[in-house]
């Protein structure tokens, strides 16, 4: 499973004074019995803080500024994004960084290009919206790029042709977009539907097409310049963690104590935070961008941050290795005891067979004898090495999904059921009602419905083509049971998303579903998976936008071209960038030990990028792993009754039963604090096998500086800059990182080692063994290929 599976809804942290408050679980509750429309007034009072009550339908909003700016910092997001995606540990630039850039871009641009058409007039904020929407549809990653680089590159599925790669992500990406059309007026239209994310980007944009100072000139730096001081700020630090010095992105305290000494395997059990190592207790971070993506510690309530944190060190410091010592999954300390450096593998995606030894699982997939173009199960090689194991942090990021699945539900149910219930009925009165906002967009032509039914209709066509001519392997039938699980989910789960800001994902049900259907075809199975959970995720991403636009007054049409528009232009930039950066890298001879699995004689570079090099594409391991898993093998056998993930199921029944628990006692104790204890959030499990373990410390403590000292005792200060701080060092990090990788470690100019840079990077092995990886790394560097003959030291 990929970290994007697991989102969580982020919603940033509003300033009374300033911005609208959200409705707390506790006031919901309180409001369960109020009247339908005292609902609707409830909703207008948050809406009037930030939304006016009026329009200029004047204003022009898709302009030729629009377009330059939103396709070319969009564009530039896109491929960033798609770079990042790379990472060892997540890292992504926000489409909220370009609602700072591309107002002075704006600006300048009306005042140096010549009236007419390139300059309808002064810079709007009509046109800054569109701005943001078109970057932000573009700054989403692209998931089926795990599709494409798993089967073209990570299979050797050498023959999927580029321009049908190109046709299955703008499939993806815009099969959800005519559902979203059609679900405006349950979801976008109504008042009820409140889509409170949107809030906090109309209170940025308001601040900065406004000329009143909310400091009253206390704070007399203009945002944009303390924008680019912080940004100039980050982007030089971030040389030392990622380049110069990178030990300070994976600082083990309790290694640093412990190290040199013998039989210290608990030590780097519960110490050590690399890929294959343990789990990082008590280890923390100075990289900006091991975390920000991941915790978001600054627009990340502060309450929803300790609920995380609460939930990862009961996870990950405390039940994980118990499991581990315990062997609850049967072979948990037995893994990769005579293959790896720690001498055990607890934080992997590798794949391990009965007697603990690792499997390629490309191994698992073979080419189907009768059509050579499609992937099966190996089931000869499968029965040989059954039953198949994975480590223990693997195996908990399927319990907690489970647990998410159905905590989700039930949680949604018990806090906001009453509420969705009256919301709906307000909602459904309110449909011929018109509040003041549809009122107002009234006076704009409306999208004909035959837009969406035919985008819809084109979509699942070139989806059925794509998926059965393609190479995807998914039947047509396939495409038509993703479509109703759209249908079916949209409405509901939106409602939900509307009012609790909590989105159910479809991604485990859908990999469960078709690999029931069609166990053995992994290409079909994740297909389905990437169609139905992008149906119906990037549907709610769009109509989220939809509601941007009707808060704003963006004319319906101009909203619906650039969307479509800017959707498809990401997919194509998306798969190009991926597709370049994989094959620049080029090929290299497999290891002696593998080369029967390569009979072509060659294997990507691009996997063989170690994690410690801070790419080593983490996330498409996972996704690749949970398509072996769940498509190749196939649910029956993996978690089936025999198996030793069997008990893993058992996240079905967790997550039924403990957020009932805070509930009642919130019944029973209507004053303390357990109406902020939401299980969903607890237990999702923010990081994905393999990444970098040592960021449970740090982004709490950014978070305990920024959104409690700052906020409480500078008050003003947090409510002029922390927004554009948080910004500010994303776009930083982002430039730092990219020019780090395309000069350094692409390029292979390392850095020399040193004691900040070991080849260890968290120092927790030996000094000997650090040693030989310094001679390693330092070997592989500026172009030349480290010869284990010539150190016969390290290498006896």
């Amino acid at each position: 499973m990929s970290q994007t599976d697991f989102e969580t809804p982020h919603t940033k942290p509003l300033d009374k004074s300033e911005e609208p408050q959200y409705l707390t679980e506790e006031k919901l509750e309180q409001l369960a019995d109020v009247a339908d429309e005292d609902y609707i007034d409830e909703i207008y009072e948050i809406i009037d803080a930030v939304v006016p009550r009026t329009d200029d339908p004047t204003l022009p909003a898709l302009t030729f500024r629009v377009w330059f700016l939103g396709l070319l910092f969009g564009a530039a997001i896109c491929a960033a994004n798609t770079v990042f995606s790379f990472r060892t540990n997540q890292f992504t630039v926000s489409a909220f960084v370009t609602v700072l850039m591309a107002y002075p871009c704006g600006i300048f641009m009306a005042r140096v290009l010549p009236s007419g058409f390139f300059n309808p007039g002064p810079f709007n904020y009509k046109e800054h919206a569109l701005i943001y929407v078109i970057t932000n549809a573009m700054a989403t990653q692209v998931y089926a790029l795990y599709n494409i680089v798993g089967q073209k590159y990570q299979l050797y599925q050498s023959d999927l042709n580029f321009w049908w790669c190109v046709s299955f992500a703008v499939v993806t990406q815009v099969f959800g977009y005519g559902f979203a059309g059609l679900s405006r007026r349950y979801l976008v239209r109504p008042a009820a539907m409140l889509w409170p994310s949107n809030l906090a980007t109309i209170a940025m944009l308001n601040s900065l097409h406004s000329t009143e100072d909310p400091s009253n000139g206390r704070y007399p730096m203009t945002r944009f310049m303390f924008f680019w001081l912080a940004a100039s700020a980050m982007f030089f630090y971030t040389f030392l963690p990622q380049y110069v010095m990178p030990m300070l992105g994976a600082v083990s305290v309790i290694c640093f104590f412990t190290r040199n000494q013998s039989n210290n395997k608990l030590s780097l059990v519960l110490g050590s935070t690399q890929a294959q190592g343990g789990v990082g207790i008590l280890s923390f971070s100075f990289d900006w961008t091991m975390f920000t993506s991941i915790f978001f510690p600054i627009t990340t309530p502060l309450w929803a941050i300790w609920n995380q944190f609460i939930g990862s060190w009961l996870i990950m410091w405390i039940v994980i290795p118990i499991c581990f010592y315990l062997d609850v999954f049967d072979m948990d300390s037995k893994l990769g005891v005579k293959e790896t450096s720690y001498g055990f593998d607890l934080n992997s995606v590798t794949l391990y067979n009965l007697n603990g030894s690792s499997v390629d699982k490309k191994q698992f997939v073979m080419k189907d004898p009768a059509n050579p173009k499609n992937l099966q199960l190996n089931q000869a090689f499968y029965d040989a090495n059954k039953p198949v194991y994975i480590t223990t942090l693997f195996a908990m990021v399927y319990v907690c999904s489970f647990v998410v699945f159905i905590s989700a539900i039930v949680h949604v149910g018990l806090w906001y059921g009453k509420d969705i219930w009256h919301r709906f009925r307000a909602t459904v009165a309110d449909l011929d009602k018109e509040d003041i906002h549809c009122q107002l967009m009234d006076a704009y032509p409306e999208v004909p419905e035959w837009w969406y039914y035919l985008t819809m209709l084109v979509t699942i066509i070139l989806g059925m083509v794509t998926c059965e001519v393609g190479g995807f392997e998914l039947p047509w039938w396939g495409v038509i049971i993703a479509v109703i699980l759209a249908l079916v989910s949209i409405i509901p789960i939106g409602t939900i998303q509307a009012i609790s800001g909590q989105q159910i994902g479809l991604n485990v049900m859908s990999e469960f579903l078709m690999g029931l259907i069609l166990p053995g075809r992994i290409s079909a199975v994740i297909a389905f998976k990437t169609l139905s959970y992008m149906s119906m995720s990037q549907g709610l991403s769009l109509v989220a936008d939809l509601k941007l636009g009707h808060y704003i007054k963006i004319p319906p049409r101009d909203m619906f071209i650039a969307q479509l528009v800017s959707t498809i232009v990401a997919a194509i930039v998306a798969v190009a960038t991926a597709c370049s950066l994989y094959e620049s890298f080029g090929q290299v001879p497999p290891p002696a030990d593998k080369a029967d699995q390569f009979p072509w004689g060659w294997m990507w570079k691009m996997q063989t990028l170690p994690s410690s090099s801070g790419w080593s594409a983490a996330n498409y391991n996972v996704f690749l792993s949970a398509g072996a898993i769940w498509g190749a093998i196939g649910p029956a056998r993996f978690f089936g009754p025999g198996s030793p993930y069997f008990k893993t199921l058992i996240g079905f029944i967790v997550g039924a039963i403990l957020p009932v628990i805070p509930w009642l006692l919130h019944k029973y104790q209507p004053n303390s604090f357990w109406h902020l204890v939401n299980i969903p959030v607890i237990m999702v499990l923010p990081v994905q096998p393999q990444s970098t373990m040592s960021i449970f410390i740090t982004p709490l403590l950014v978070s305990l500086l920024v959104n409690y000292y700052v906020k409480k005792y500078r008050h003003t200060w947090w409510k002029k800059y922390a927004y554009v701080m948080s910004a500010a060092f994303d776009c930083g990090s982002a430039i730092a990182t990219l020019m780090i990788f395309f000069f350094a470690k692409y390029g292979t100019t390392i850095f020399p080692a040193w004691y900040m840079n070991p080849g260890d990077q968290e120092r927790c092995l030996s000094d000997a063994a650090v040693t030989c990886l310094d001679r390693s790394n330092m070997g592989n560097g500026y172009g030349y290929t480290y010869d284990k003959t010539q150190d016969p030291e390290c290498n006896p």
